[in-house]
């Protein structure tokens, strides 16, 4: 009987820690699907569900006897099985009963809305682990809360793996949360089975495979969206590797999404336009012109006015391709037209083509991915394939009617940094705000332009535009932004932070309050902590910060995190097993070897930006950096293991006190560290001093840990 127990403990334990890491990677991705959402809601997000798995695994301490603990995991491992399917459902239908399309959602209305449908499933999940802790060291009569932790962090990486090479690929995501009710429920009816009620078990072995069959046939993936999209035929829907991509049709019109933000729609001739003749028409005689991104928008058909020679177009999601040439003008097949399936950074750093026109229809720098477009060393690589006269093009959104001062503060930002590589920069206020620049001589007379070269245009012309009206637009603007404009880095993504205090000005009077809300009890738990804990609250934020800076190293360097980050998260969960599990059994055990691994994690932090930036600049070979990105994600991860089961073994008390508290421990400090690093210190400070923070906290602490503990005995 003790036996089964045993055996079936650790398969709830792996089967826990695989339901908790696919649901988190699918909330992730969700919430950024549905809300459009940065860094900063993934930091809330993940703050958010550190706290409340944190509050559960603290909790779990105060369930007493056998007998309830083991009922009580039943139960919950039927929960776990439901409550993904309820969370992400009810995201869907809460978006679209409070936040109607065009509606502006506040950064507190995000946190609120995510503890709400986090907090069942934290709570539940933080609990399971000290209760299983205690459990299993009851039926093996010793403490195996490292064996715990690595069990669980082997189910993550089983989640992890399963995941990110198998189901984005060829399941959507109720599908996906449809397996894990089902391995969850089975589990329960295993549990179940060994306490001699046969028949119970039966019939939740039953139910399981009909309500499997239920979710399977109700396409639940397709009605989810119609929320989202009220009033719209969606027409395609399919989950990629780098992002959701959701087509719809409105009146015979075509609307393109990806990851929630709307890139375009088949009807919008003035964006098109706007795009392409602001620019084109300022170079004498184009022939070699490079497109990032937004192809199939109608753009290719402008373009292909100017009787070029070749078109270089670079689109990184392949089904964005597919979809389309299926969806728009079937332009892909003229020969001049060259489509390259590729991360535009990556094309240009491996080739040495030169253009005369480089055009960039990005969405603005909303979060990091999409700020590398507006960096210094992004402008500086473009400029290394552009000819001795080329002209390039990018912009923002319109600051027509009001330019707020963080808006200026944006527009500023760009200016600064295109003028810190290319002699002449003009903006030209249309649909949004394109920023034309060159080392040659650049005019404002567009519609003249399009008259001498005899372009075919709809609405880029005189009939609807005037070229003294745009003189006076563009030298207003110009005027009105600052002169001192910040530059943006790749490390240091200026744009992207005053793209989000841009967002967040509209919700001034509640951040302050969100922020004392969430401190202050921090603070309190922070000072009442066992010296221990304090090491692991202080690993929990450190592991987290280097995770991120990692994860915005590859988003930097690559262009796409969308597939990457439940890779990196994995491989950070497979060095925890290693660590917690097998690398615990050769170190002493002991305050020494405690505060030295709380070192070595402060020593590992520091060079991190340095290997980031050489990876940038001077490798080339992919396997070589994703084997390096590998490498550091992991030896945190082990480092976190070890720490996390020296902390188990080195305190003397109960065993549900140990694991309660060591867990919520670890966990507060990853919470702190998602939020404080991702929102905050990265974007204002840069990846080398946010690092450097990480190491003198981490040598700190180390020390404080090895007096109080030297003290203590």
């Amino acid at each position: 009987m003790f036996r089964k127990t045993e055996d079936n403990l650790k398969y709830s334990l792996i089967i826990l820690g695989f339901t908790a890491i696919v649901t988190q990677i699918i909330i992730i991705r969700e919430f950024l699907s549905v809300f459009s959402g940065n860094e900063l809601v993934v930091g809330v997000l993940l703050a958010n569900w550190m706290l409340l798995t944190a509050l559960g695994a603290y909790l779990g301490k105060f369930f007493k006897s056998f007998e309830i603990k083991f009922d009580y995991l039943i139960i919950s491992q039927l929960l776990m099985g439901i409550l993904p399917i309820m969370s992400v459902y009810l995201l869907y239908f809460l978006k679209f009963d409070m936040y109607p399309p065009g509606k502006m959602i506040a950064l507190m209305d995000i946190t609120i809305g995510s503890i709400f449908l986090l907090l069942p499933f934290c709570l539940i999940s933080g609990s399971l682990f000290t209760i299983v802790s205690s459990l299993l060291s009851a039926v093996t009569k010793s403490n195996v809360i490292n064996q715990v932790y690595s069990l669980e962090a082997f189910g993550s990486i089983i989640g992890g793996l399963l995941f990110n090479f198998i189901f984005i690929f060829i399941l959507k995501t109720f599908y996906s949360l449809t397996i894990l009710l089902m391995l969850n429920f089975f589990i329960a009816a295993l549990n179940i089975y060994i306490l001699d009620k046969k028949h119970l078990s039966f019939i939740l072995t039953t139910g399981t495979i009909a309500i499997t069959i239920l979710l399977i046939f109700s396409n639940l993936d397709l009605r989810v969206q119609q929320f989202i999209y009220p009033g719209h035929e969606i027409v395609y829907h399919n989950e990629t590797p780098f992002g959701k991509v959701i087509i719809t049709k409105q009146n015979n019109q075509y609307n393109f999404y990806e990851n929630g933000i709307p890139t375009f729609n088949s009807d919008d001739i003035i964006t098109k336009e706007e795009t392409v003749h602001y620019a084109m028409v300022q170079h004498e005689k184009p022939e070699n012109v490079l497109l990032i991104s937004g192809g199939y928008t109608g753009t290719l058909a402008e373009i292909l006015k100017y009787h070029i020679h070749e078109l270089d177009y670079i689109e990184l999601n392949p089904v964005v391709l597919k979809v389309g040439e299926k969806y728009t003008e079937n332009l892909f097949k003229d020969d001049r037209i060259k489509i390259i399936n590729s991360d535009a950074r990556k094309f240009l750093r491996e080739n040495e083509k030169k253009y005369d026109v480089a055009l960039l229809h990005v969405s603005d720098p909303e979060n990091i991915q999409l700020n590398r477009y507006y960096t210094l060393e992004f402008f500086e690589l473009l400029k290394t394939r552009l000819s001795e006269d080329a002209v390039i093009s990018t912009s923002l959104k319109s600051t027509s009617n009001y330019v707020s001062d963080e808006a200026a503060k944006i527009n500023a930002s760009l200016m600064a940094t295109l003028k810190l590589v290319f002699k002449n920069v003009i903006i030209v206020q249309g649909e949004r705000n394109y920023f034309i620049a060159s080392d040659q001589n650049l005019s404002f007379a567009i519609t003249n332009l399009i008259s001498l070269r005899t372009i075919n245009s709809s609405y880029v012309n005189k009939n609807y535009l005037n070229d003294y009206r745009i003189t006076e637009r563009g030298k207003q603007i110009a005027e009105t932004i600052s002169n001192e404009g910040d530059i943006n880095y790749d490390f240091k993504p200026i744009a992207y932070f005053l793209h989000l205090k841009y967002w967040l000005s509209y919700f001034n009077k509640w951040i302050y309050l969100l922020g004392l809300l969430i401190l202050i009890p921090i603070l309190v738990i922070v000072s009442r902590m066992h010296t221990i804990n304090f090491g692991l609250f202080v690993t929990g934020i450190s592991s987290t910060a280097i995770e991120v800076i990692l994860i915005i190293g590859f988003q930097v360097i690559y262009g796409y995190i969308y597939h990457m980050m439940g890779i990196l998260i994995t491989v950070f969960m497979a060095g925890l097993a290693i660590g917690s599990y097998y690398l615990i059994k050769k170190i002493a055990i002991n305050s020494k070897t405690y505060s030295l691994i709380q070192y070595l994690i402060g020593i590992l932090s520091i060079p991190v930006p340095l290997i980031l930036y050489a990876l940038q600049y001077y490798v080339l070979n992919g396997v070589i950096i994703h084997f390096v990105f590998i490498f550091l994600i992991m030896s945190i991860g082990i480092f976190t293991g070890i720490q996390f089961s020296l902390a188990s073994k080195i305190r003397a008390t109960f065993i549900s006190e140990i694991a309660a508290n060591s867990y919520s421990a670890e966990l507060l400090g990853a919470a702190v560290g998602a939020i404080t690093v991702t929102a905050i210190l990265i974007p204002l400070i840069g990846l080398i001093k946010v690092s450097l923070i990480i190491g003198i906290l981490n040598i700190i602490a180390g020390l404080l840990i090895l007096i109080r503990l030297t003290n203590r005995k």
